[in-house]
């Protein structure tokens, strides 16, 4: 299952379509929960549906629940459990997850490497959803910039791990800077590997970019750092 960027369910390589909406919801607010604790089932609906009344929120959470016990009886599987009280994730060993790779490597129970983050942080989390109530956006706007923010700092250690390759640190950088365009470390990085391979051009164009982007959206100019390596790579590969 896909929860960054696009959302998806798969089964057996095969795509399932026509997954209701409320199940990525749900499964995604129960898994940035505490996975240990069942879930009031009143809070959620009044999350989901905070814009309703609460009569309708409950009923609206009746049908998104029969909604997804159909799916995962059609398709047999079992992700999601509720009674009248609460929700609660069950265990699935056989259930490959991005939201719940990137949270076990967040609470340490499993170590990812910068590189793997690059692939399991496809994008925000619930991208593509249509919008839902004010209340489920707000509480979603903060769980995605958390995920973002603790992405990045993860990707970008791996732009001085000396244990990567300049390719694998220059993929680093390429993801960092698909999801933060201003950070100038993942440019510095490119920088080191266009000089290194000895393209002046190329590293003319990534610097004149940031340059302009940086202007232009934040009206600042690169740091001191970044002009410092710029002019001293452009001055190294002009004399060699």
């Amino acid at each position: 299952m896909t929860l960054l960027g696009d959302c998806c369910l798969t089964i057996d390589g095969n795509p399932i379509h026509g997954v209701p909406l409320s199940f990525f919801r749900v499964a995604a607010y129960l898994m940035l929960s505490d996975r240990a604790v069942a879930q009031p089932r009143q809070r959620l609906s009044a999350l989901l549906w905070s814009d309703s009344a609460d009569d309708k929120a409950a009923a609206n959470m009746r049908q998104a629940m029969a909604r997804i016990r159909h799916l995962q009886d059609e398709h047999d599987f079992k992700l999601i459990e509720a009674n009248f009280w609460v929700l609660h994730l069950v265990a699935a060993p056989s259930l490959s997850c991005d939201l719940l790779d990137l949270l076990d490597h967040f609470d340490g129970k499993r170590t990812v490497s910068p590189v793997r983050l690059c692939s399991i942080y496809g994008g925000e989390l619930l991208a593509g959803l249509d919008e839902s109530s004010s209340g489920f956006e707000e509480w979603l706007a903060t769980r995605r910039e958390q995920l973002r923010n603790g992405c990045i700092d993860g990707i970008a250690a791996g732009l001085s791990d000396e244990g990567l390759s300049l390719a694998e640190r220059a993929l680093c950088a390429h993801r960092l800077l698909d999801i933060d365009p201003y950070h100038e470390g993942a440019l510095q990085t490119l920088m080191l590997e266009a000089a290194e391979r000895r393209q002046i051009l190329r590293l003319t164009h990534l610097y004149d970019a940031m340059r302009s982007l940086l202007a232009e959206d934040l009206g600042i100019r690169p740091s001191k750092q970044t002009q410092a390596l710029y002019d001293e790579l452009i001055e190294e590969l002009k004399a060699g």
